[in-house]
């Protein structure tokens, strides 16, 4: 199922991916961390429109069952988890990789609040307060989204 490249979508992980939430975040994705019951992710998925982040095959399948959205991941690995999503969203939400694989500033990795410009290179959460700048750990940054954008395009020569 395809979707319109102006819908961007919103996720849902379960409780293996604490890790990933915070990515997702930072590139500027609507997810919530949700270590709750199968039923349950599955019932706030579909009521809002969420797509399953999750490596636990038997929910996958029954997201999939129920008509949502579902993307199964390798259990470990940010660059590959990333690169999984990356897949997914250029095939299913016309979104290209190097895009989704880019730090947009817009929300908050900690509490998913809204992030406002300060002075600089500095940006605030509305919600919590939570202050973000460019500074040295911006390396390891970069280098796990250039290991993502590597292993996506090995996806996408299969």
């Amino acid at each position: 199922m395809r979707r319109e490249a102006s819908h961007e979508p919103k996720f849902l992980t379960n409780s293996m991916h604490g890790k990933l939430t915070h990515w997702l975040r930072m590139l500027g994705y609507d997810t919530i961390y949700y270590p709750k019951t199968d039923n349950e992710i599955i019932d706030r998925a579909a009521e809002e429109g969420r797509v399953v982040l999750t490596s636990d095959t038997e929910l996958h399948r029954r997201v999939l069952s129920r008509g949502g959205l579902s993307i199964l991941l390798p259990l470990s690995g940010t660059e590959a988890q990333l690169s999984h999503i990356a897949h997914y969203l250029e095939t299913h939400f016309d979104t290209p990789h190097e895009e989704f694989l880019t730090v947009k500033f817009r929300l908050c990795s900690l509490c998913n609040g809204r992030l406002k410009p300060l002075q600089g290179d500095r940006w605030k959460c509305e919600d919590c307060g939570q202050e973000y700048w460019v500074g040295g750990h911006w390396r390891n940054i970069s280098r796990v989204l250039e290991r993502a954008r590597e292993l996506v395009n090995k996806l996408s020569n299969r």
